[in-house]
């Protein structure tokens, strides 16, 4: 059945889902354009994320295989007109007055083969239409600290990408930055900031997860957290449930506000252990309906379904 609430997913591996099969089981969707249409998902954040050869995440030939992602993505658009690339605050609002269309903003997440020789080919993607970057991954690059490696900060090229992006009123996705890199970019980005995907650390601890401290941070620059869907980072090594997403919806909730919390699922790049029965798209009505039994109010699910992350994003975007 189509989620009763349009969905903002602040975080989803699409294409990496649909191009690599051999990463997930077989059969098995977590998302794709047909169940996005659906399931009245109307705005994904979805990632150049391409896997290079033997996982060489350095390879030059990543920064190609970004690019060729993002023609993926754009020929969706151009080819469906039930499809949009999201660039600018007018976009959005053109997305939500027009029930049949889906949006999609194009991310990156970890820019890994940079240099100071790279604001030539940033520009083009800008071009193309990319709007959102999360300068690490789990691995530490060029840029910044990665959650793998606890104590590298934001480099001094990575203090000029932060400008750079911000003068291009794009998004800076602070997911995967380990805690030295977190503090450097916040106390150089101005307006709110966007975690498109994370979990309380308070209830499982692991580098992935945010302290109650950067939680704070978040809610005071008037931002949102992204809950994903992703068991490792809800559960542990414990079997998960709808119950422990709800408890981390609680928890940002009580230690952000309501105002602050969203959902990132991380639909198509969850390989370590999905929600049992929260496993795709098709499956949101279940967490609605979860909240609701847990005394959350239509008005709340709609904050957190899509209000709070588009009063971001049309903070953030030109």
């Amino acid at each position: 059945m189509p989620s009763s609430f349009p969905v903002v997913d602040l975080h989803q591996d699409l294409l990496l889902h649909i191009n690599r099969r051999d990463l997930y089981p077989s059969g098995h969707w977590q998302t794709s354009f047909q169940l996005l249409e659906e399931h009245n998902v109307k705005l994904s954040f979805v990632t150049a994320f391409p896997v290079p050869p033997d996982e060489k995440y350095f390879d030059p030939v990543t920064n190609s295989m970004i690019e060729e992602d993002f023609h993926a993505y754009i020929r969706q658009c151009t080819e469906n007109d039930r499809w949009m690339v999201i660039k600018e605050r007018t976009d959005l609002d053109a997305l939500f007055v027009q029930p049949e269309r889906r949006g999609l903003l194009l991310h990156i997440e970890g820019l890994n083969v940079v240099d100071d020789t790279s604001w030539d080919l940033l520009q083009r993607w800008y071009d193309l239409g990319w709007r959102s970057l999360g300068i690490v991954w789990n691995l530490t690059n060029p840029l910044g600290g990665g959650t793998k490696d606890p104590s590298a900060g934001l480099t001094s090229l990575g203090e000029k990408m932060i400008c750079w992006l911000q003068e291009h009123s794009m998004v800076i996705d602070f997911a995967h930055m380990n805690r030295p890199t977190f503090m450097d970019v916040a106390k150089r980005v101005k307006g709110p900031i966007l975690v498109s995907h994370g979990n309380a650390c308070h209830l499982c601890p692991n580098p992935r997860n945010y302290t109650d401290d950067q939680l704070k941070m978040v809610a005071e620059s008037g931002g949102v957290v992204g809950v994903f869907f992703a068991k490792t980072f809800l559960a542990g090594s414990q079997p998960a449930v709808v119950q422990d997403v709800v408890n981390h919806i609680t928890h940002l909730r009580d230690v952000m506000g309501i105002d602050h919390v969203a959902i990132g699922s991380d639909f198509g790049g969850i390989i370590t252990g999905t929600v049992k029965d929260l496993d795709s798209v098709e499956t949101f009505p279940r967490l609605w309906e979860a909240l609701k039994q847990s005394g959350y109010s239509d008005e709340m699910i709609e904050k957190i379904a899509f209000k709070n992350s588009l009063r971001v994003l049309r903070q953030i975007l030109a």
